[in-house]
């Protein structure tokens, strides 16, 4: 076979073959379900999405539903329902789709930073480094959170639009002086679009200008920095960029779980900051132990701060001889910033789906390797290849978990068994699959690892040992729940409703208000279905810093404690009858409290 003819078959092969195992990667997603962590509020109870109507396209265009901007991703939304209707199955193949999709332009993408780095390098070479640069992309367990989960459809359609970006670029300024108008707009454009898919690309341009040193080498060394032309053809990008930057905060803050700097000291953002670029890199070489959630129950060793002083020491001092690493290690970085504690949001000290984007500049740089004429090329290209097929097994396994909640929270709470919040969703699972019994032993490992506010668990229990048809312990949860916490509304009704049923007296009942009322006004328990409020990444965390001595190796803990927020966007709280006043918002473990309570506000707080 004529080198030709084997670089015409590398042309359709390689990147077909970055299609079909991107997509294969993920196919066991189709068989999965709606999930209660975030699917629920987005899709089964939001109706707001389902068409293309005016008043549907004017509320993606103006809503902030659960801290997100992003209609574009909402306009992908209603296709599937005006294609699938609430099949979950469609749901999920249209986000394997769009992974394929950007599995493909990371490969586009690839190529062309390639053949700038290496001009004598042979075609065919470049096609095989970039096809295995998208594998290592695509294929691998840390993407299962943004393929699997349906809500993080924003994660592989802002990724299909910021590769385009680049892509889009790459062709409007290489090898010329003045950027190609039509390919530019075209890419400031695409750039728009990625923003209003998802505002974390809002770093994109920093990324540009990396590129613009190394490969494309429009900025420094020979040509120096002041070249005007270059860095102004960025000023539309950081526009569109401080634009989604600030809405994306704006709705960060309809949720009530951004904390001051009083609050969650700068230190502790730091020392969080570097546990994160610490862990990401971790978790993209030995990817096990892959979790919904890491608690921010954490523990920081000087190890975490040697990989990051190492990333950044090599970064600075290859910045010659080893540009690639340096403007890979930038994007790292920049990528991950927004989401880094910095600017901590939510009850997660990590989360996978960050990865998505971050760790393109390492895949590029393994893909180089195997594209660079040098001695070890063909034991490169083995070892990628060996390892993008163990990856794809992992990622089927990572996949799996995400088939339904029980078997997520499952999962996560055999991971880290101190997790409230996974017991709580484990809990909440069972309990709407009719597993009451199940649900029963989940709520008291809440209120077990809840070191305050015992008592609203000890209702949730109440609860569903009455709909197990259990009064007597039912009886016995809703008097523990008064014990614990005096003069919670839903624990004073169960109590009357139960034990009229038993036909038992209602007994002491401490905190509750007057006589016992009428049978037919005391509510019954909420259905399985609607459980009053559900923690999801509106909880906030607060935790405290160690001491000064003791930081680098200290266990950073918190005590999470059940309580709920009652922000108008948000999920109904407990009990809903307590509204007599609002006691002030104040930080209680995982949760932010904004508590409206007839009994009277926590210790330190004044009616409001």
């Amino acid at each position: 076979m004529s080198d030709a003819h084997a670089a015409d078959w590398t042309r359709w092969t390689v990147p077909l073959l970055v299609v079909l195992l991107a997509g294969a990667a993920f196919l066991p997603a189709l068989r999965h379900e709606f999930l209660s962590w975030d699917d629920a509020k987005n899709f089964m109870e939001n109706p707001w999405y389902r068409g293309l109507g005016p008043r549907q396209l004017a509320w993606m265009f103006t809503a902030f539903h659960m801290g997100h901007y992003i209609p574009v991703t909402w306009i992908t939304f209603s296709f599937d329902y005006l294609l699938w209707g609430m099949n979950p199955t469609g749901y999920h193949f249209t986000n394997v789709l769009f992974h394929a999709a950007t599995a493909l332009a990371v490969y586009a993408v690839s190529r062309r930073l390639l053949r700038a780095a290496l001009p004598d390098a042979a075609p065919r070479d470049l096609r095989i480094g970039a096809g295995l640069a998208a594998l290592l992309f695509a294929v691998h367990p840390l993407r299962a959170e943004s393929v699997a989960w349906v809500t993080e459809r924003r994660d592989v359609v802002s990724g299909l639009f910021y590769a385009l970006t680049i892509l889009a670029y790459l062709e409007a300024v290489e090898g010329e002086e003045r950027a190609r108008p039509r390919w530019y707009w075209a890419s400031v454009a695409l750039f728009a679009l990625a923003l209003l898919s998802k505002s974390i690309v809002v770093s994109l341009p920093v990324v540009l200008l990396a590129l613009d040193v190394y490969p494309l080498r429009r900025l420094g060394g020979a040509r120096g920095w002041r070249r005007p032309r270059v860095w102004l053809e960025k000023a539309p990008y950081l526009g569109l960029a401080a634009a989604a930057a600030v809405i994306g905060f704006s709705a960060l803050f309809t949720l009530g779980n951004s904390r001051s700097l009083d609050e969650m000291r700068p230190l502790y953002r730091l020392v969080l900051s570097i546990y994160g670029l610490a862990f990401y890199l971790g978790k993209s070489v030995m990817p096990f132990g892959l979790s919904p959630l890491y608690h921010l129950d954490i523990t920081v060793t000087w190890l975490h701060f040697e990989v990051v002083a190492a990333l950044l020491a090599f970064a600075v001092l290859l910045r010659r001889r080893a540009s690639a690493f340096t403007v890979a290690a930038v994007a790292y970085v920049v990528t991950l910033l927004p989401v880094l504690g910095i600017f901590q949001n939510g009850p997660q000290a990590a989360a996978d789906r960050y990865t998505y984007l971050a760790c393109l500049g390492w895949a590029v740089i393994l893909g180089g390797l195997a594209a660079l004429p040098w001695r070890g090329r063909a034991v490169t290209r083995v070892v990628l290849a060996i390892w993008v097929l163990v990856m794809v097994p992992l990622t089927w396994q990572q996949v799996g978990l995400w088939h339904d909640s029980a078997t997520l929270w499952s999962h996560a709470v055999a991971l880290a068994p101190q997790n409230r919040v996974a017991h709580f969703n484990l809990a909440a699972a069972h309990e709407q699959a009719g597993r009451y019994a199940a649900a029963i032993a989940e709520y008291e490992d809440v209120a077990r690892l809840s070191k305050r506010f015992q008592g609203r668990w000890y209702i949730y229990i109440g609860w569903n040992y009455e709909r197990a048809k259990v009064d007597r312990l039912a009886l016995e949860a809703f008097r523990e729940a008064l014990r614990l916490e005096a003069g919670l509304t839903d624990a004073c009704d169960g109590v009357v409703r139960v034990a009229k049923r038993l036909g038992v007296e209602p007994g002491a009942r401490p905190g509750c208000r007057g006589s016992a009322p009428d049978a037919r006004r005391v509510p019954s328990p909420p259905s399985p279905g609607q459980t009053p409020w559900r923690p999801r990444e509106q909880s906030w965390p607060a935790v405290e810093l160690a001491d000064g001595v003791e930081l680098l190796t200290s266990h950073f803990s918190t005590t999470p404690v059940a309580v709920p927020s009652i922000d108008s966007d948000m999920p109904r709280a407990w009990p809903p009858t307590l509204d007599a006043g609002t006691c002030p918002r104040s930080w209680d473990g995982l949760f932010v409290v904004t508590v409206r309570s007839a009994v009277g506000c926590p210790s330190g707080h004044r009616r409001s």
